[in-house]
């Protein structure tokens, strides 16, 4: 039986959800169990994969190439997200209803906040991404706008990626007034734009000293890129540009709620990529392509277990190959012969070239 958006079940869900994402309290194995049987009860498609594969295997993200498995298709969404594709490929897009994007707005919060604010000072956030305004379709303007406004040091953060690419002029000018001020930075963005970024500040000779405690989050990776760099080749050029010293990889997709931060900086992936670890709310895990059981050391599908994530399956079987670890999975690009997309791919355009 179809369970409604307005359900008193789902609204205790919900309460439940929103209690293991901002405060890690509840029982995950408890909510795993509610998300899944909701999946089965609203999305015949889902229970048939589920038969056929095994109850709680990822659902693909191919899936998603056509609007993929809503929860509650009864319900009119509030935000829809559209994943970029590549060049001539169908867009994905996922639906978002009000209770979905309350917990996605909630999930992000609280991961910006264990990972930004751990000494308590608001920094000068500097978003790589545009705004919700010039980008309503895309997670990672509302992502970074979220993280933002839960960490950011509300005078000088800002967005440098408008409609027409990067506003060099406002990046050296808030830049430089946190130099000024003694404000530490955090400069986040999608990994190619940042590529693109310090090609062009490296060429113009133009350099910056950000005072102690700043940090670069990059995210997204290459997706098949021709260019492709190194984590530390990454990390070098932006010491030399920036002058910070403390990094960070976020992972998420446009099918997530939340946000995947690095476990610890060890390089584990062909290009140097840092483990995400497994928390309360969930993570990745690794699976063998043949035979969908779990891998506990060596590579593999990445699967993603959310449990942010209430208007659509929970755990994602990505494209992605996953290498696992003890401390976490790292997550190394896009498998040969997989469809390669993500926000980074539009950021790409947005940011090269200009």
């Amino acid at each position: 039986m179809t369970v409604a958006h307005d359900d008193p079940h789902v609204g205790r869900l919900f309460e439940q959800m929103a209690a293991l994402i901002a405060d890690r309290a509840g029982d995950p194995a408890a909510i795993h169990e509610q998300l899944t049987e909701l999946a089965v009860a609203n999305a015949p498609d889902v229970a048939r994969y589920w038969k056929q594969v095994g109850t709680g295997v990822g659902v693909p993200d191919t899936a998603y190439k056509d609007g993929g498995p809503h929860l509650f298709p009864d319900e009119p969404p509030v935000r829809v997200f559209r994943t970029s594709g590549t060049t001539g490929s169908v867009r994905g897009s996922v639906r978002y209803s009000k209770l979905g994007l309350a917990l996605k707005e909630l999930a992000v919060r609280a991961g910006a906040r264990r990972a930004l604010l751990g000494d308590g000072v608001r920094p000068v956030v500097v978003r790589f991404a545009p705004t919700e305004q010039v980008a309503p379709d895309m997670a990672i303007a509302f992502d970074m706008a979220r993280l933002q406004e839960e960490c950011g040091d509300p005078a000088l953060s800002t967005a440098v990626v408008g409609a027409s690419g990067v506003d060099y002029p406002l990046l050296a000018t808030t830049l430089d007034a946190a130099v000024a001020e003694g404000l530490p930075v955090v400069l986040v963005g999608a990994t190619f734009a940042f590529v693109n970024v310090l090609d062009r500040l490296e060429a113009e000779g133009r350099r910056w000293e950000l005072p102690a405690g700043s940090r670069l989050y990059d995210g997204g990776g290459f997706k098949g890129r021709s260019r492709v760099v190194s984590v530390d080749e990454l990390r070098a050029a932006a010491r030399r540009v920036f002058g910070v010293e403390s990094f960070g990889n976020i992972f998420g997709m446009t099918e997530l709620a939340n946000q995947h931060y690095d476990a610890v900086d060890v390089p584990v992936g062909p290009l140097g990529e840092r483990p995400k670890p497994w928390l309360p709310v969930g993570g990745p895990r690794v699976r063998d392509p043949r035979t969908r059981e779990y891998v506990a050391q060596g590579p593999g599908l990445v699967e993603i277990t959310d449990l942010s994530l209430l208007d659509r399956p929970h755990v994602l079987l990505t494209g992605d190959l996953g290498i696992a670890t003890e401390d976490g999975v790292a997550v190394a690009g896009r498998v040969a012969g997989s469809t390669s997309r993500g926000c980074s791919l539009s950021l790409d355009e947005m940011t090269g070239g200009r």
